[in-house]
Formats: C-alpha cells, structure tokens, sequence
C-alpha cells in the first residue's frame, strides 16, 4: 500500500487521479493554510510528499523539505496541476 502526503492547494482532484494512476491508493491531503498545520507530525507511513507550491508559506515548505530529508522521504513540487503533476512523476 503505497501513502502520499499532498500539502496546499484547495481543489486537488487532479492531483488525487494522477497519484491514482500511479499507483498510490492512500492519500492525505492538508491544506495547510491554518497556523498550527506548520508544527503537525508527518503521518509515519507516506511514501511520497506532494508540495503544491502555490499555496504555501516558506516556513511550511522549509520544515517539511527539512523533514522529509532526514526520514528520506521523496518530495514532489507542483502548481495546482494535473498535468505539471504527470511530468514531474513521469521524470522521477
């Protein structure tokens, strides 16, 4: 069972069917918009961590690059695109 972890953006559907695609069943998503979503735990079982980039502060992105380095978690940034989407993975 393959997990991801979307951060940012409102409408991610997109985002949800190319993930979907590729394999990956379990997906969260936090908007990332309230104050405290800065300082939440990374759920301990996601494999992939998708950055919406548009819609973040640079105190989030930095924490969860930081993060996602030290437990060796891969990262993917976006805009709020399926398509983007599909190129960066199909690159990876």
């Amino acid at each position: 069972m393959s997990k991801a972890l979307v951060i940012g953006g409102d409408r991610i559907d997109g985002i949800k069917q190319v993930l979907h695609a590729q394999g990956i069943d379990k997906i969260d998503h936090w908007t990332g918009r309230k104050p405290g979503d800065v300082k939440r735990d990374l759920p301990a079982n996601v494999n992939v961590i998708v950055l919406v980039t548009g819609w973040l502060n640079h105190s989030m992105m930095y924490r969860i690059k930081h993060v996602a380095h030290k437990r060796g978690l891969k990262v993917v940034y976006t805009r709020n695109s399926a398509d983007g989407m599909q190129r960066v993975l199909e690159a990876a």
